[in-house]
């Protein structure tokens, strides 16, 4: 691992060390699930890269978030995954980074995920004061003049209005999609289009972008109806998106999806119904629950007194034991026969052999000290790393502060439920005191797409539900569960909803139904519901 601070590189010892201690005083490294020399090779590339620039800054989602000349960062590989870690004396951010998205002379992409979160998005290492934003506006530009085109030659007598893709915070409008109104008489049509050097976080997002757009329009047309919606993306963001508008409501708005690569290409359409079918697999509980049962002895030993202080769950692919104080990871268990325990948190783990007992105990101590509400250090990063992960915490106990409907037994955490190549991790998965499943998506900042990632998930859940699968893999022993559809519920402060989710849950198929749940904002002092709101989707106009 290579550590840069304000300029110098340092040399550390990665927890994936051959030098490092197990549980049991051996020297072997810990399995990594990644192959470590791959891992290693993107390492180096992301290492070399940044030593080529003169003036390295990170870039996440068009917001410069650190200069690395005076910054602190490392880069190390961590349980099989290259951990990203860049902190200064105000904000710190950690990222597993996953792949390389784009490279340039002066930029480079990569794919990463934030901690215990399922999505992808896109990080950019760039040089500052570097071409690459005016390039990029001028590629906007440019792709908003070839979609502008292809319009008037596939849609000759119609009108093209409000062609856009200039930022407007206020409305949510995003310059990274090309936006218009195409008008006929009395008839209307919104688009929405982007190009694919938007990445990935970007596709993700453009139906939510596209719904907002919507419903901007429908609230300012006078003499217009705005009866549909038509998206032209690249062709790798097609399946994710195709899947979530088969479950809109269509008579409230007829939604059209066109595969498109820009320049003089022809747009094709596709059908979103043949991407409606959300195939999952889940992974099995009773894996989960013999790892818990294996090392129960070795967690009272490791623990001592402050068993009762330290939750310990399996990980979402129950390949090792998570120990979690208020939501944060503070250790982990590998292995069954000969288990390796490692302490600290992501990005700095270390193996924890008998010569650290002492340490591993006093660290401990200091998670609990810092991480409670009672005595708040807001900048620490004992408290303010994973937030969500605190709150599901305090869920847990008692799922039924946020709804008496919800049963406190057989709640899930962190279940993971694969699309194909996608791995989706639901925050919460439950049922009602009557046996309804209900999928329980966690959000303590302002998020978009909310609704429409709790709509993937809910996908998932009922295509399972409906094949019978939860309890022939562990899920729900003993109990009857209803063959209605799942409630989803989505929860987070109340004045961190979003402005257009309301909005944007009116167009779902009125088979879904969505509950929101506002909670206070100090809810780290303890939860209370200020609202409960029962939707149910296809009521916009």
């Amino acid at each position: 691992m290579r550590q840069r601070s304000r300029g110098r590189v340092l040399q550390v010892q990665t927890s994936a060390s051959p030098s490092a201690c197990d549980y049991n005083g051996g020297g072997a490294a810990m399995a990594s699930v990644r192959d470590p020399g791959s891992l290693g090779a993107l390492q180096e590339e992301i290492e070399s890269f940044l030593h080529l620039l003169h003036h390295p800054m990170v870039v996440e989602s068009e917001t410069e978030l650190f200069d690395l000349t005076s910054a602190n960062w490392r880069l190390s590989v961590e349980f099989g995954k290259l951990i990203l870690s860049v902190w200064n004396s105000g904000k710190s951010i950690s990222r597993r980074i996953e792949d390389v998205a784009y490279r340039d002379r002066n930029r480079l992409g990569v794919f990463v995920r934030k901690p215990g979160r399922s999505e992808t998005s896109t990080l950019e290492f760039r040089e500052l004061n570097s071409t690459i934003a005016v390039a990029r506006t001028t590629g906007r530009g440019a792709y908003r003049e070839q979609l502008l085109s292809l319009l008037q030659r596939e849609y000759r007598g119609w009108a093209f209005e409000r062609v856009s893709n200039r930022s407007d915070r206020e409305h949510s409008f995003s310059a990274r999609y090309t936006r218009g109104l195409s008008t006929q008489g009395l008839s209307g049509w919104a688009f929405l289009g982007m190009s694919a050097e938007e990445g990935v976080a970007a596709a993700d997002e453009i139906l939510a972008f596209g719904l907002i757009w919507v419903d901007w329009l429908r609230s300012r047309a006078e003499r217009v109806a705005v009866t549909g919606l038509k998206l032209f993306l690249p062709p790798g963001a097609i399946a994710s998106i195709a899947h979530r508008a088969a479950h809109l409501n269509q008579r409230v708005l007829k939604v059209e999806i066109f595969e498109w690569s820009g320049g003089q290409l022809p747009a094709r359409p596709v059908d979103p119904r043949d991407h409606g079918n959300v195939q999952t697999h889940l992974a099995h509980r009773r894996q989960a629950d013999a790892l818990l049962s294996t090392h129960a002895g070795l967690l009272r030993e490791l623990l001592g007194d402050l068993f009762a202080e330290v939750a310990v769950s399996p990980d979402s692919t129950a390949s090792f034991l998570s120990l979690r104080i208020a939501g944060l990871e503070v250790a982990r268990i590998e292995g069954l026969l000969s288990p390796r325990v490692f302490f600290g948190l992501e990005g700095s783990f270390r193996r924890l052999g008998q010569s650290q007992r002492e340490d591993f105990r006093d660290f401990l101590l200091e998670v609990l000290r810092v991480r409670r509400a009672s005595r708040p250090e807001p900048q620490h990063e004992y408290f303010r790393l994973q937030s969500e992960r605190w709150l599901e915490s305090m869920l847990l106990k008692d799922l039924s502060r946020l709804d008496p409907a919800l049963s406190t037994e057989d709640v899930y955490s962190q279940v993971p439920a694969f699309s194909g190549t996608d791995r989706g991790v639901i925050d919460i998965l439950a049922a009602t005191r009557r046996g309804r499943l209900a999928v329980i998506e966690l959000k303590v900042e302002e998020h978009i797409n909310l609704p429409l990632q709790g709509l993937d998930y809910w996908l998932r859940v009922k295509w399972l539900q409906e094949r019978k699968q939860f309890q022939d893999l562990g899920y729900f022993a003993g109990r009857e569960l209803s063959g209605a559809p799942p409630l989803l519920y989505l929860v987070s402060p109340a004045f961190r909803f979003h402005s257009s989710t309301d909005r944007m849950l009116a167009y779902f198929d009125s088979a879904i139904e969505v509950i929101m749940v506002g909670i206070n904002d100090g809810w780290r002092e303890g939860i209370k519901v200020l609202f409960r709101k029962q939707l149910s989707g296809g009521t916009a106009q």
